[in-house]
C-alpha cells in the first residue's frame, strides 16, 4: 500500500457522519481566483481566494496573458466590499479536498518558491512522509500579485453542509488521490519555507 493510501485509508475511518454532513458544490470559475498575496516586500507568498458576487462591483483586474505570470489588481481592497466581493485568507476559509474527502485536518496549504515559479501545494501536516500534492503554479515570477493556475482536474468547489452552501472553498480534485498526486510532481516541495504566524494576512 502506497503513503497516499495509507492516508486516504486513515481519512476513511473518520465517523460516516461527518462525511455525510459536508460535501460541495460547484462555484462559476469565472467568479473567483487564486491568488499568491506577496508578504514582506515578496520574501513570502500566502494563498487568497476572492469571489466575485454577480452584478456587483469588480473585485479584481488581472494583467498579462499567454502562458507567463498574470499580475492581478485586487480592486477590492480600495473600497467597503461587503456585499460585492467575498475573501478567503486562511484555512478557516479554505482547504483541500480530493476524491470527495476532505484533507484540511490532515494537509496544510502553503505557497513555496520552485526555480522561477510559486507554487500551490498542500503539505501533510500529520504523516510527514506523505507525499505533498501540487495544486498549481504562477507560471513564473512578478511583482505584486499573481494569479495561481490550477493543474488540470483542479478547481474550486463550495462546501455544502447537510445539503446547504456554506462560505467554505475547496480546492478539489474529483479523481483518486494517486491521480492528483501525478498532477504535479513536487519532490523538493517538502524542504519548503513555511511562513511563520506573524507574516500571514489576516481576513
Amino acid at each position: 500500500m502506497t503513503t497516499a493510501a495509507v492516508v486516504l485509508a486513515g481519512i476513511a475511518a473518520a465517523p460516516v457522519a461527518r462525511a455525510q454532513q459536508f460535501g460541495q458544490q460547484p462555484i462559476d470559475p469565472t467568479l473567483t481566483v487564486a491568488i499568491a498575496t506577496p508578504v514582506r516586500d515578496g520574501a513570502l507568498h500566502n494563498l487568497m481566494i476572492l469571489e466575485q458576487i454577480p452584478n456587483q462591483r469588480q473585485c479584481w483586474q488581472e494583467q498579462g496573458q499567454g502562458g507567463g505570470p498574470v499580475v492581478v489588481d485586487p480592486l477590492l481592497l480600495n473600497f467597503d466590499f461587503t456585499g460585492a466581493c467575498d475573501r478567503k485568507t486562511d484555512s478557516n476559509g479554505y482547504s483541500v479536498r480530493v476524491n470527495g474527502q476532505d484533507l484540511g485536518v490532515h494537509y496544510r496549504i502553503e505557497i513555496a518558491t520552485r526555480q522561477n515559479d510559486l507554487v500551490l501545494f498542500a503539505r501533510p501536516t500529520r504523516d510527514r512522509s506523505a507525499p505533498p500534492i501540487e495544486i498549481g503554479r504562477t507560471n513564473g515570477r512578478a511583482t505584486g500579485f499573481l494569479r495561481i493556475q490550477l493543474h488540470p482536474g483542479w478547481q474550486m468547489a463550495r462546501r455544502t453542509y447537510n445539503g446547504q452552501p456554506v462560505g467554505h472553498i475547496y480546492l478539489t480534485h474529483d479523481a483518486p488521490m494517486a491521480v492528483a498526486l501525478a498532477i504535479g510532481s513536487t519532490p523538493s516541495l517538502g524542504q519548503a519555507a513555511t511562513p511563520p504566524p506573524s507574516a500571514r494576512p489576516t481576513t
